[in-house]
């Protein structure tokens, strides 16, 4: 008999937990929502206002624009990017974990000067994202690396420092860009000087530029 009680008491107790866990994580996930929909609107305002002071920064004195055709042209590019297809030659790697986000054109007096592309790669912690300006002979006039925060403090995290201003002035050429670690980068023949100790992030950011650039050229095939 006591058993048979002791066997019912912990049934119910079993029961009773159940019903408590369930609420518990019920009550939680409302929690979460209600918290989700109130900040929702205010991340994505700051990441707007986020976006455009760094086009603002990478193409001074332009106005931006969507466009309509290279929104259709970019979806196509992201699906060859991430299949395989696009190769940096000068890094003779793929550019499979590039993605690029937005493309507008910049324009100035009300006609076309360039483009503004927000574009990443990825680096040591996770993808490394940044701003690119490019004026319409397809070279470099600006650009700024807005989120490096999984890369390591004080080395990858770097990139986002002026280290990233070598590449104002640099175009796609024939086979894009590419990293050195000796001290010998030069706008000449588009070789970039990697952070010291932070060789991965300083491709990851190369990368997402060739990605960007290698698009741009491809508008005017």
């Amino acid at each position: 008999m006591a058993n048979k009680e002791e066997k019912k008491k912990s049934e119910n107790t079993l029961i009773h937990d159940t019903i408590a866990l369930t609420l518990i994580t019920l009550i939680a996930g409302i929690l979460l929502g209600g918290v989700y929909t109130v900040t929702k609107k205010p991340i994505e305002q700051q990441n707007e206002k986020t976006k455009a002071e760094a086009y603002a920064a990478v193409f001074e004195g332009a106005d931006f624009v969507d466009d309509k055709g290279i929104d259709d042209a970019l979806a196509k590019y992201n699906e060859k990017l991430a299949n395989g297809e696009v190769k940096a030659d000068a890094m003779g790697e793929t550019l499979s974990d590039v993605e690029i986000s937005e493309v507008m054109k910049a324009q100035k007096d009300g006609a076309d000067a360039g483009y503004v592309v927000t574009c990443s790669g990825k680096g040591y912690g996770g993808a490394v994202t940044l701003a690119l300006g490019v004026d319409k002979d397809g070279n470099i006039v600006g650009i700024r690396v807005t989120d490096c925060s999984n890369e390591t403090p004080g080395l990858g995290q770097n990139s986002s420092t002026s280290w990233n201003e070598q590449y104002v002035g640099m175009a796609k050429g024939d086979s894009g860009l590419s990293v050195v670690k000796d001290g010998s980068g030069s706008t000449d023949n588009g070789t970039v000087n990697a952070i010291s100790g932070a060789t991965i992030t300083s491709r990851a950011v190369t990368r997402a530029v060739n990605g960007a650039l290698d698009f741009i050229a491809s508008l005017s095939e």
